[in-house]
């Protein structure tokens, strides 16, 4: 069962720390002067504050927090993103949240798979550090060892990537897809009572299914699409949910980003996808 929504505001951040973890990603730091609580999944939306205000406000899957902080993970593909790369220490966004549905908490005797891919990150670190016990086992995907944030991760995940390109001496790193290398080291076996976790672009939520569809587990996905406003409003997030016997549209923002994988159409019975590791997101 899902836990109860923690209540959403809006709160300044002051930037703490802005800066690279990996060569793709960066990861900024912020102090807010309203603190709010978060559960692993939930996303904020963040904006300039005042006259350098964007349009729309940009949403943000919670990396960590601790009621007083925020911690964010990102990557520049656009004018928002430039904007938030440029902030120096001690300047001011504008924060509301936590927005969205989270991920579930363990179920007692189960064993969580969590599988993070890109900037996919974020729900299933928090996961793991909020609930994670010794028999869990998390998993990155990445195009390359460049882009793996490993001092963040440390020596507890399992990496894959796409290409054996940028691994740091002393690391390893499976050549392959994420749910593949989940798949030969996560050390459950089919009936066991395992739970997957996944967050990423489409193709590793379509392998991550599959995966747990293979197994006989149960499989939560945190969907990343372009959201408007953040809680179900501008109806620009919508996407198709099984409900009875058909089908409907859910807003991501409300309803999600946390959907069971089981009531999702378009995860389907997709095969495994070249490229599932890492992928823009």
């Amino acid at each position: 069962m899902k836990p109860s929504r923690p209540a959403t505001r809006s709160a300044l951040g002051r930037v703490t720390a802005n800066a690279l973890v990996s060569s793709a990603f960066l990861r900024l730091d912020l102090e807010l002067d309203q603190p709010f609580a978060f559960l692993p999944g939930q996303f904020v939306m963040v904006n300039e504050p005042g006259p350098r205000s964007w349009t729309f406000s940009r949403p943000f899957s919670i990396l960590a927090g601790d009621g007083a902080s925020l911690s964010l993970l990102y990557r520049v593909v656009g004018r928002g993103t430039a904007a938030m790369a440029a902030l120096p220490r001690g300047a001011a966004m504008q924060v509301l949240g936590p927005l969205g549905e989270p991920f579930p908490a363990p179920v007692e005797g189960s064993t969580a798979v969590l599988l993070g891919g890109g900037v996919g990150l974020p729900p299933v670190f928090a996961w793991r550090e909020r609930w994670g016990g010794p028999r869990d086992r998390a998993f990155f995907g990445a195009r390359d060892g460049g882009e793996v944030p490993w001092e963040m991760l440390g020596n507890s995940w399992g990496i894959s990537v796409d290409r054996a390109e940028g691994v740091p001496p002393g690391r390893g790193a499976f050549t392959g897809v994420v749910t593949a290398l989940a798949a030969a080291e996560a050390g459950l076996a089919p009936g066991d009572n395992g739970v997957v976790y996944a967050c990423g672009p489409a193709p590793l939520l379509k392998a991550a299914a599959l995966l747990a569809r293979a197994q006989g587990w149960r499989c939560w996905v945190s969907l990343e699409e372009h959201m408007g406003c953040g809680y179900g409003v501008c109806k620009g997030c919508v996407v198709s949910v099984r409900d009875g016997n058909g089908t409907r549209n859910a807003t991501c923002c409300f309803e999600g980003p946390v959907f069971d994988a089981a009531n999702l159409p378009d995860l389907g019975d997709a095969p495994v996808l070249p490229g599932t590791a890492g992928g823009a997101a």
